[in-house]
């Protein structure tokens, strides 16, 4: 003889729960990028950040030891970018190519063909041992944000970064409050 099997049906509140658990966990992954940061010493902190309102955009990164610094980035000028970097990391520890028309737009575009004939070209130190590279690079409208990531054991880090436009990779250099300096891809 065959048994009736006892069929539960889930309420309603358990299926939005489960929707809203799958949505959350999709919009995370896809609107988080991952972060890296190099020691001169191969020591490496793993992280993500994301875009926030107003231009702004926030950080996570984690250590070996546990240690967790979380964070803030702005946007600034490219002028004051420089100026703040090269006080930070002596001056020649970043270059630029190519015209700062950012705040007058380009009046070539178009022009000429396309939008990339006035290119923004920065190169970087880069301290990734497996990159086989002592610079780094990153092209094409670049945007120029400031970070200050603190962790919950007042261990803080003075980061920049550059990023493409084109692409939301880019790169950048921190500084520790022990002085230690870590390249950054993104």
């Amino acid at each position: 003889m065959p048994t009736k099997g006892i069929h539960l049906r889930p309420t309603l509140a358990a299926v939005v729960l489960r929707a809203a658990v799958i949505c959350y966990s999709l919009f995370l992954s896809c609107c988080s990028q991952r972060v890296t940061l190099y020691s001169v010493d191969g020591e490496s902190w793993e992280g993500k950040w994301r875009h926030a309102r107003d231009e702004t955009g926030l950080m996570q990164i984690s250590g070996s030891a546990g240690e967790t610094l979380v964070g803030t980035f702005k946007p600034v000028s490219r002028q004051a970018f420089f100026e703040r970097y090269e006080n930070t990391f002596g001056t020649g520890a970043i270059a630029a190519d190519g015209p700062d028309v950012s705040a007058f737009g380009n009046a070539f575009a178009g022009m000429l063909g396309g939008s990339n004939t006035l290119l923004d070209v920065a190169y970087g130190e880069n301290f990734n041992p497996t990159s086989g590279k002592s610079t780094q690079m990153v092209a094409g409208p670049l945007f120029y944000w400031t970070a200050n990531l603190q962790s919950d054991r007042k261990t803080t880090m003075q980061c920049f970064l550059i990023g493409s436009a084109y692409t939301g990779h880019g790169l950048g250099r921190c500084k520790g409050t022990t002085g230690k300096d870590y390249t950054v891809e993104f």
